[in-house]
């Protein structure tokens, strides 16, 4: 099985990217010497198959020019359960941290068509988290990219989608609204709107002219104008116009609203895991390809929707949308500072149960430490080399000249020394000793020590009189590992060096 390099960019620090990248390269040209097959992967081979995969089975949204991820209920269950393979302990304790667990109940409205009384339409599905009030609700609110949604026309907050849906409870037809309000990242992105008892609600209710009904009140309700209820009346007080309920206790009638909607099959309790949404690229004329996009639902046009070309570029954790990817073994290459977001946008798009399957391996993650700005010029080659070996993967670097003049000095040096001619006598013992060691450092990832030794190694070799075969190709498959640069040597010679030490 071939082996995925992920690259995740640090988006604050071009010196950041760069070392991630320098460390990406170090680590395929590894694998690549021990014999493995290595491809790194700094974004999506083509952004716009990769928008349209996932908004099949996720929400794709733009918010301005940003392209927002919002992960699937399955995803995201599969994520805040740890099921969805095995993580280093550490990448868990830091997604852990970051759910959001909200309690309640999917509440399932069957779909009503026009002048229909059935319908064959998949039933919507909304959570709750408080349904005491719910006979009183008069409507459904979904967000512009829901697929019962048909968007939000240009300068307006809220449409009628001119769809209705079943009340559970009561039968009744509720109209289904798009509000921007509602957001795609909580629960199913579709809300019970009952502006009697919530003050949301009751300005969206109060914007586009909904009902205002009550179905709890305080207790000693009479009816009349002096006991008439103020909205929003919250989690309090009795039923009321609930038939065999009034009276009850808002909690009592909580529990048989739940029981009566259970026992019908259209409820059952859900605890609701929330992430958030995540930056997976931009709409922008400078995108590599090019998406049918829907503005009114601010996502990918489905069939028989109105849409537009629309360039579009991709973040690198949209790569995971891609079967090649999603079948590898994968090594991750992340900053410290894109753990939470970028890393976890990525974990959740592999967790997609609509996306295939993922290779049974646990992924490589290695963190790497910020890169403060660079303190003089470099060749890009030196400046990558500077940032690798300067300071462990963790630690953060940040270069001043003088470490950049003695990567360059390198560079320099490798390149005589590359053309030297060599002699035909055996390997030396202390080089071999030293060569291995130097090895050990590279596989452990302590490129800074690993750095020192080589270049001392290269400045002797370089005042040497006579260099051995064996001695000159050893020193250049290290070189190539570490630095990426090698000499005429060919890389089936290089990997055998590497491998013997």
């Amino acid at each position: 099985m071939s082996t995925k390099v992920l690259v995740l960019s640090d988006s604050s620090s071009s010196e950041g990217t760069l070392r991630c990248q320098a460390l990406a390269a170090f680590i395929g040209r590894q694998l690549e010497l021990d014999g493995q097959t290595a491809t790194l992967v700094t974004g999506p081979a083509d952004p716009a198959t990769a928008v349209e995969t996932l908004a099949a089975v996720a929400t794709a949204i733009s918010e301005g020019d940003e392209l927002r991820y919002i992960p699937s209920r399955g995803a995201r269950d599969r994520v805040a359960a740890n099921d969805d393979g095995e993580w280093p302990s550490a990448i868990l304790s830091r997604h852990r941290k970051l759910v959001r667990h909200s309690e309640g109940a999917l509440f399932t409205m069957p779909m009503e068509e026009h002048g229909s009384g059935e319908s064959d339409a998949d039933p919507l599905r909304v959570f709750i988290t408080d349904w005491s009030p719910c006979p009183a609700a008069c409507a459904v609110a979904v967000h512009p990219a829901h697929p019962v949604s048909a968007g939000i026309p240009a300068g307006q907050s809220a449409a009628f989608t001119g769809r209705y849906c079943r009340h559970p409870l009561t039968g009744d037809l509720l109209p289904i609204w798009v509000a921007e309000w509602v957001k795609p990242e909580f629960g199913t992105g579709a809300v019970l709107v009952n502006p009697g008892h919530d003050k949301v609600d009751l300005a969206f209710g109060r914007e586009v002219g909904l009902p205002i009904r009550f179905a709890l009140a305080p207790h000693g309700f009479t009816g009349d104008s002096e006991s008439w209820i103020e909205p929003p009346f919250v989690k309090s007080g009795v039923a009321i116009r609930t038939g065999d309920t009034d009276g009850l206790h808002y909690g009592e009638a909580r529990a048989a609203y739940y029981e009566t909607l259970a026992g019908r099959g259209l409820a059952e309790r859900y605890s609701d895991s929330g992430f958030g949404a995540f930056r997976v690229g931009s709409l922008d004329a400078s995108g590599t390809s090019q998406v049918q996009w829907d503005p009114l639902r601010r996502t990918v046009a489905g069939p028989g929707s109105v849409g537009e070309r629309v360039a579009l570029s991709g973040a690198p954790a949209l790569s995971a949308v891609e079967e090649t990817v999603r079948t590898s073994d994968i090594v991750i290459v992340v900053p410290t500072s894109r753990v939470e977001n970028d890393l976890l946008a990525l974990r959740l798009i592999l967790a997609e149960p609509g996306l295939g399957p993922v290779s049974a391996g646990e992924p490589d993650v290695v963190l790497v430490g910020n890169a403060q700005a660079v303190q003089g010029q470099a060749t890009e080659g030196a400046l990558q080399l500077a940032l690798l070996t300067n300071a462990n993967p963790l630690d953060t670097v940040a270069l001043k000249p003088q470490q950049l003049e003695q990567c360059e000095q390198f560079v320099k040096i490798h390149q005589d020394l590359a053309v030297t001619s060599a002699g035909t006598g055996e390997a030396s013992t202390d080089i071999i000793k030293s060569t291995s060691q130097i090895k050990a450092m590279l596989t452990r990832r302590d490129f800074k020590q690993a750095f020192t030794q080589l270049y001392r190694l290269q400045k002797r070799l370089a005042k040497s009189e006579v260099i051995s075969q064996s001695d000159l190709t050893s020193y250049l498959a290290l070189a190539h590992a570490l630095a990426g640069i090698s000499g005429p040597e060919p890389a089936e010679s290089l990997a055998v060096a590497w491998q013997a030490m």
